[in-house]
């Protein structure tokens, strides 16, 4: 067999012997390397020997490294490996064991004959050590994507027990969630006859996000669905057209209408999120404030509450003005009504509230439903009371049944539709697909942390733009990315596709025995699950939406677009705030991005002056330190894009691995609140690479947040935080020089500490006797700022630091010199004032050259005069060559 060996990672396998001779890249580290047929002495491979040129015979090439024959090497005897020097041409046998050597004479001479180079000309089909192998770093990006989404699609991935059975809870909490959604779509007066029609596209677009979404998701376990937030836009739309037509129209053609107006607001809020998905627009919507939205959305919560309460107190309102509604709610409570009507329902909705605030589990939801059902069930068969019966009271206005299929309804009455009463309220559709476009966003993101790895937004757009095409086909609601029961799904177990499609088939069972199911269900379980569903939506993004990045004028604008949407409308408060959203969107965010400069410790390093091994040591492995200088307002879509560049860092194969990831903030404007979750995503990072995160400059709100968090500690994949980017560039470099047995060096003399730099180390002797021992006290200041510049000092031993003072005693430092460094020497060429203030940080051991000192050498020993200033002279020249590479990185 031959033998694949790479030399740079040590990776080694066996081949075919057919493979002999062939180069290939190596599958870890992409290193080319030559397949040989038997590991050379050392486990050298033919390419790293440089005697030879690819193409002669094995058996030659091994037989002339066995001999150690060559120019200029020495020779080894193949009996008994004794080392001989090849000075000596007459030698021709071993000195140890008297055996005979060949001389370079007799070694293969090589000609054209001897080279192969037919495996080099293409002309066969690509070997699969060259391009097919597993791993092989050639692999085209398009063959990852379509691995990947391939992938997506395997339907038994995973448990396969577990996926049943977490598709049963998802689809029985999705039909109890399309029957509430119903309700609150046909909540206004007039609406609440079409209620079986309403409650058979909720269920039909409840089965179909299920069962569709679930197979184009790049989440495995996410689900859609009528959600409470597009059945609410819904309840303003279908009454909007109901109000328009009532009174001039038949009821037939306001059915029509109606189920109409709901299949268009399917098919274009599909289209549209299909759209932004095809153009790949979907990562830009992570720069819209999304706490700005939830002032609607908050609006939208109190609506949802007033529709529960209208439902359980049977009250007539009038939707005009969500005000003058909640007013007229209040105003006709009766309160020997309430105990009975609403007092079943308001309960049930508060221990859902308070439950699901402790118990955040599908499993618990489902069991409080089923409980609940079965009581108001067996209420009915035992009960005698007004109280007891209430309890069991069926969902109103379904004693008709539900119709299966309400596509089949328009095509005999198609021409009953009024059109222009529909494009009237156009308006409604625009802001229904607006918010489910930013609330999947949102939902998307915070569902990243759950799956481990990023999606693609953007895909996931087109996969809800396509299922809600399909659901309006079908005659079904619009659907929404549902972040509860996706994450109901995966804590009960769901990793494949396989969990949604079981829950879009139950919901389908669902609408087809919906007439047989429904009547156990009493009707305060949905209206309490829609007071649930409304006092959700109000403290989730009115009150727990706030972080510690929640800025004050983001709060402002919260309760304005809140207020606006109760007093003015649904339609006026999404104008509103996307208006607002997008100002100040344009106004917080950077041109150049987030990311300012990216720098690496082999070239950016702190002030800290080392000794001369320590700087070499710095440059060879400085590259495990990789600096990101920020910029501008931090958003969720900034963040995404921070994390996709650590991220390409990270896998890139050609540089030392990233083991210390400095992300500066002092250029940060400000953070937005939902920037909190690319925190958690920055600290799943760090926990997936093992690497360790530190924050430098960072805001108060920042290092709030990481505190309570609980993500600061000393732990890979947790953040540290620094005072400034020099501080942490210091601690970095420690660590990297101790990895390497560096940073603790033995103690030296000046002299061994010189002798590597200096340019003439035969002067080393003669440079310290005229140089005077000095030793400094920790604390103690060896000269101020504004003092009189007439010495130079080299560190021997012990730290100290350059301090700059400052207006109002301000202290910066600004370098910090250790063993082997020269400071002081600029003001024996300037004769200028000390610019900064030297203050020693431990005891220390310097040598000090002073003016007069230099000029009475000069006059009697001018060649270590001048080796002197040769040294500064390359000393500065690499200073200023290293801030030069500082500055080109900082500009780039």
């Amino acid at each position: 067999m031959a033998i694949f060996k790479c030399d740079s990672c040590e990776y080694k396998r066996n081949v075919p012997d057919s493979l002999t001779g062939k180069k290939a890249k190596c599958p870890e580290c992409g290193r080319g390397v030559t397949i040989v047929e038997t590991l050379l002495p050392g486990g050298h491979s033919f390419e790293k020997t440089g005697s030879i040129e690819l193409g002669v015979t094995n058996s030659n090439r091994v037989d002339q490294i066995s001999q150690g024959i060559g120019e200029g090497e020495d020779i080894v005897c193949d009996q008994c490996g004794h080392v001989m020097q090849d000075s000596d041409e007459a030698m021709t046998t071993c000195a140890h064991c008297g055996h005979a050597l060949k001389r370079n004479s007799d070694a293969l001479k090589v000609t054209e004959e001897n080279i192969d180079v037919s495996d080099l000309a293409n002309e066969n089909a690509p070997d699969i050590w060259e391009s097919d192998f597993p791993g092989n770093l050639n692999v085209s990006s398009t063959s990852l994507d379509a691995e990947e989404e391939w992938q997506g699609w395997r339907l038994f991935e995973g448990n396969l027990a577990l996926n049943v059975f977490s598709g049963l809870v998802s689809g029985l909490l999705a039909f109890y969630f399309a029957v509430a959604m119903s309700l609150l779509a046909a909540s206004q007066n007039g609406v609440h006859e079409l209620l079986p029609y309403i409650l058979s596209t909720a269920l039909t677009g409840m089965a179909i996000g299920c069962f569709v979404f679930a197979l184009m998701s790049r989440i495995p376990f996410a689900v859609s669905g009528p959600g409470t937030i597009s059945a609410a836009i819904l309840l303003f739309f279908l009454g909007s057209i109901y109000r328009t037509m009532a009174g001039t129209y038949l009821p037939e053609e306001i059915t029509a209408t109606i189920i109409a107006s709901i299949i268009v607001t399917s098919l274009s809020a599909g289209a549209g999120l299909w759209l932004v998905g095809r153009l790949k627009a979907g990562e830009l919507t992570r720069y819209i404030p999304i706490q700005i939205i939830g002032g609607v959305i908050g609006a939208v919560g109190v609506c949802v509450v007033i529709v529960a309460f209208e439902w359980m107190g049977n009250f007539p309102m009038d939707w005009g003005n969500v005000l003058d509604t909640f007013k007229n709610c209040l105003l006709g409570m009766n309160a020997a009504e309430c105990v009975s009507s609403m007092g079943p329902g308001v309960v049930f909705g508060l221990v859902l509230f308070m439950g699901l605030h402790r118990f955040k589990n599908s499993l618990f939801l489902l069991g409080l439903l089923l409980v609940a059902s079965a009581v108001g069930y067996a209420c009915g068969i035992w009960g005698n009371d007004v109280i007891t019966q209430s309890l069991a009271m069926p969902v109103p206005d379904l004693e008709g049944g539900v119709p299966l299929f309400t596509v089949k309804l328009l095509q005999s009455g198609f021409h009953q539709i009024q059109w222009h009463i529909m494009r009237e309220n156009i308006l409604f559709i625009g802001a229904l697909a607006l918010l489910v476009m930013l609330t999947t966003m949102y939902r998307t993101t915070r569902l990243e942390l759950l799956l481990g790895k990023e999606v693609d937004l953007s895909k996931e757009f087109e996969a809800l733009g396509i299922t809600n095409i399909i659901s309006g086909l079908c005659g079904g609601m619009p659907s929404a990315l549902s972040y509860g029961r996706s994450a109901g799904n995966r804590a009960t177990g769901a990793t494949g596709p396989l969990s949604g499609i079981v829950a879009g088939i139950v919901c389908a069972a669902g609408l087809y025995f919906v007439d047989t199911v429904l009547p156990l269900i009493p009707r305060f379980v949905p209206e309490g699950l829609l007071l649930f569903s409304g006092v959700a939506l109000v403290n989730g993004w009115m009150f727990k939406a706030k972080t510690a990045f929640t800025r004050r004028d983001d709060l402002w604008m919260l309760w304005s677009v809140f207020l606006t949407t109760l007093l003015c409308g649904l339609v006026v408060g999404v104008g509103f705030s996307v208006a607002l959203a997008l100002m100040v969107t344009v106004s917080r965010n950077s041109r150049g991005g987030v990311i300012r400069n990216i720098l690496s410790g082999a070239n950016h390093r702190s002030n800290v002056d080392r000794a001369p091994a320590q700087q070499r040591t710095l440059k060879e492995y400085g590259d495990h330190i990789h600096v990101i200088r920020l910029q501008g307002f931090l958003f969720l879509g900034s963040m995404r894009s921070l994390i996709k560049n650590i991220r390409e860092r990270m896998e890139e194969r050609d540089l030392l691995p990233v083991e210390y990831l400095i992300l500066d903030f002092r250029m940060v404007s400000g953070v937005a609140s939902a920037a909190s979750v690319g925190f958690e995503k920055l600290h799943q990072l760090g926990e997936e690479y093992g690497i360790d995160i530190i924050i430098t400059s960072a805001p108060l709100e920042l290092e709030e947040h990481l505190e309570k968090s609980g993500h600061l500690g000393d732990h890979h994949g947790a953040f540290k935080v620094f005072f400034n980017l020099d501080y942490a560039l210091e601690w970095c470099e420690n660590h990297v020089l101790d990895a390497e047995n560096m940073l603790h060096m033995k103690q030296m003399t000046l002299p061994e500490l010189l002798a590597p730099v200096f340019p003439e180390p035969k002067y080393i002797p003669a440079l310290m006797k005229v140089l005077k021992r000095v030793e400094v006290a920790k604390g103690e200041v060896l000269f101020r700022q504004g003092d009189i510049s007439d010495s130079l000092f080299f560190v021997e031993s012990g730290r100290l630091d350059v301090e700059l003072e400052m207006e109002g005693r301000k202290i910066l430092r600004l370098k910090k010199v250790g063993p082997g460094a020269v400071f002081g020497e600029m003001g024996i060429y300037t004769r200028e004032p000390r610019t900064a203030t030297l203050k020693a940080t431990e005891r220390c051991v310097l040598y000090m050259m002073t003016t007069e000192k230099l000029a009475a050498v000069e006059k009697r020993a001018p060649m270590l005069v001048s080796a002197l200033h040769k040294y500064m002279v390359t000393m500065l020249s690499g200073r200023l060559g290293d801030a030069n590479i500082k500055v080109r990185d900082l500009m780039s």
